[in-house]
């Protein structure tokens, strides 16, 4: 796959924060990464949005945590 960027630095943080998530290694990342490349801008728009949601609505039980 060919990508055309500017500089390459989105492509490379996006690598950089997938690849910190737990059981996700540079191959997953990219893999991630290039499916997030082709999806279309609404389907980034949800994913981003639920990540954002979640953080904001969400937390762990200070009890069981």
């Amino acid at each position: 796959m060919k990508l055309e960027t500017s500089d390459g630095h989105a492509l490379q943080r996006l690598l950089d924060e997938l690849g910190r998530l737990p059981g996700i290694g540079p191959k997953s990342a990219q893999r991630i990464a290039y499916h997030i490349l082709e999806a279309d801008s609404e389907e980034a728009r949800r994913l981003s949005s639920a990540i954002l949601e979640v953080k904001a609505q969400v937390h762990f039980c200070p009890t069981c945590f």
